[in-house]
């Protein structure tokens, strides 16, 4: 069950700023102003994001976003709010979703608002077709935005869900990673190729609890399935 954007600082004029503008685009908030509270919130309950002020008052933010992603299982999507440059920042976090950098730019927050709403289950817009796809022993259900593996539950980002429903509707063909972001990513996101990469990596690992590797890394072109898919 989804809750609420976890805004993480010590700021009180940038948290009144975030709350107005999330409560404006009809998000619940809640803030967390120590570390503690906000990794015991992510372990609880699967947030619909995270928001951490990494401003240069705070030199760990990139650890703290990497243990963000450790505690979620890089489920939860990050916006990293940064004095340094999104370059720097990301070299050393690549993880993050979107890196706000000083003097912070609103449509750069409203292009990531815009993408979790789009990583919201299909249900909540009635925008999907009702589908099941299975490759091998893997099975994908749309409408209720489920993996299984050989019967066990695989629980993967809104993102890794998107790139495994790509990969499974069109098996068979290689998929190249400006492909992939064309298809995965909200159209206003920044994403580097490598981010791709590190997302693919997570998702095999995910699937790869439960079975063997499915994904073939065709290497400097992108990624396929072994196996052709059908749907039900």
């Amino acid at each position: 069950m989804h809750a609420d954007v976890l805004i993480y600082t010590g700021d009180p004029e940038l948290f009144l700023l975030l709350e107005y503008i999330l409560k404006a685009e009809g998000f619940p908030v809640r803030l967390c102003v120590h570390e503690t509270e906000l990794l015991a919130a992510i372990r609880a309950e699967e947030p619909l994001a995270v928001l951490a002020d990494c401003s240069d008052s705070r030199p760990w933010g990139s650890s703290l976003c990497l243990r963000i992603g450790e505690e979620s299982g890089d489920r939860v999507p990050v916006a990293a709010f940064t004095n340094a440059s999104r370059e720097e920042f990301s070299r050393n976090t690549p993880a993050v979703d979107a890196v706000i950098c000083s003097p912070y730019d609103p449509s750069r927050l409203l292009a990531f608002l815009k993408g979790i709403r789009a990583n919201l289950p299909y249900s909540r817009s009635g925008a999907a077709p009702e589908q099941i796809y299975r490759h091998a022993d893997i099975e994908l259900n749309v409408p209720s935005v489920r993996v299984t593996r050989n019967g066990h539950a695989v629980y993967l980002s809104a993102l890794q869900f998107r790139l495994l429903l790509h990969l499974m509707r069109m098996p068979g063909i290689v998929h190249s990673r400006d492909d992939l972001i064309a298809a995965c990513w909200p159209c206003e996101a920044e994403v580097e190729p490598r981010t791709v990469d590190i997302h693919i990596g997570h998702l095999r690992r995910a699937l790869n609890r439960f079975g063997p590797d499915v994904i073939r890394t065709v290497r400097s072109v992108g990624y396929a399935l072994d196996a052709p898919n059908q749907p039900l």
